[in-house]
């Protein structure tokens, strides 16, 4: 059975225990209180695994582009990190303004953790640590990202390639275990869900339709503001032609839900479409598609200030460049595999103090949500290639 049908599989199991879960929360309340534990089992699943998980890809990831890739591109990661902070504050922004979260009670205000770091020094305290066994096993998984951001490029450096094939093939390991717990996420949604339902009733239907209609707006509006409208002023490309040429991969990563299934034919798209040359396409593409997702943007920063906002967290200035930092980070270490959002997910709440119960319900939307994610990914990719190759052509007609 091939990927994509694996993938169309659990995530039609998902949906069905979501359903399920949901309408027997309702009708049979009294049976979630005997089974909730292995709601809570789920969730400390998906957070046993992230730590591993993301030290290894990040530390081969950085190792694997550091040397090399990385001086020959530098304003191409520069200008990832840019459209995924804008894309970040477009999406904070229309979140603050809608309010999604407030007033809505899906969980106990009481939670585990502190909440994020407002302060320069609080925030240094909590990213170097002086032991990175005791982060590991604390679970502080920003200092274990920023660990295996400079073991990267250490090994990098020293050219240990044995080393750092080792980490890969962990990191493959770490994947399938993740794909293995992803297995387990129709009963963990069924039981979040219908501990949900049972608790609040049908209030979480309107909670969850509203989550996925901000979501498809967000992306929107980034696809319009950080996409359509620079591209056109740079690149001279109008709205209608880039929209119509794109468009052609929007049914691919709508279906697919996989920025690396249709990277083929994102790269094709590039190269016949809009006419950029393939040595520029076969760098910006590839590591687009690795560590440059725009949807990602709008995922956490929907994910974390919709929690915040219903545990009522305050988000201040401090606050949010926080959790702009920790949402690069995660993002660019995101694994590739059916649900991996979901367990960046809970990951990310965790890392900001904010409680994670809204995770189960996450679950249960998330195909209606990686839809348009991971289409507005690829599409970021299609348009940081175009104004790559368009500095590129100006760099050189100034020669």
């Amino acid at each position: 059975m091939d990927k994509t049908r694996k993938k169309n599989i659990l995530y039609a199991s998902i949906l069905g225990a979501f359903l399920l879960g949901a309408a027997l929360g309702i009708l049979m309340p009294e049976i979630f209180g005997h089974i909730a534990f292995l709601g809570d089992l789920y969730v400390r699943l998906l957070k046993l695994i992230v730590i591993p998980l993301l030290m290894t890809q990040v530390t081969v990831s950085v190792a694997g582009t550091t040397g090399n890739l990385v001086r020959r591109i530098v304003r191409v990661i520069a200008l990832f990190v840019v459209m995924f902070a804008v894309s970040f504050c477009i999406m904070a922004l229309i979140t603050g303004l809608v309010s999604p979260g407030t007033g809505v009670k899906l969980f106990d205000a009481e939670w585990e953790g502190e909440s994020a770091v407002t302060s320069i020094s609080g925030f240094f305290d909590t990213v170097v640590r002086d032991n990175i066994f005791s982060a590991m096993t604390s679970n502080a998984i920003l200092p274990c990202i920023l660990f295996a951001l400079v073991f990267g490029i250490a090994l990098a450096r020293v050219k240990a390639e044995k080393t750092i094939a080792v980490l890969g093939e962990l990191g493959k390991a770490f994947s399938r275990i993740l794909e293995y717990i992803m297995y387990l996420t129709p009963v963990g949604v069924f039981v979040l869900m219908g501990n949900s339902a049972a608790s609040y009733g049908p209030e979480v239907f309107g909670v969850c339709a509203g989550y996925i209609l901000l979501a498809w707006g967000g992306c929107l509006a980034v696809t319009l503001i950080v996409m359509v409208i620079p591209v056109w002023i740079y690149a001279g490309i109008t709205p209608w032609q880039y929209v119509r040429k794109v468009s052609r991969i929007w049914i691919l990563t709508l279906s697919t839900c996989s920025s690396a299934a249709t990277l083929p034919s994102t790269i094709r798209v590039c190269n016949e479409e809009f006419g950029i040359p393939k040595d520029i396409t076969d760098i910006v593409v590839p590591l687009g598609c690795t560590i440059h997702m725009c949807g990602g943007a709008v995922s956490f920063c929907l994910l974390g200030m919709f929690t915040m906002q219903m545990a009522g967290i305050t988000i201040g200035l401090g606050t949010f460049l926080y959790m702009l930092l920790v949402a690069t980070l995660m993002n660019m270490a995101a694994p590739g595999i059916p649900g991996g959002g979901i367990a960046l997910g809970a990951a990310y709440l965790g890392i900001l103090g904010a409680p994670t119960g809204f995770i189960g319900m996450y679950s249960g939307i998330y195909r209606l949500l990686d839809m348009p994610y991971t289409t507005l990914n690829v599409t970021g990719d299609i348009t940081a290639n175009i104004l790559i190759a368009e500095s590129e052509k100006r760099r050189t007609a100034r020669k």
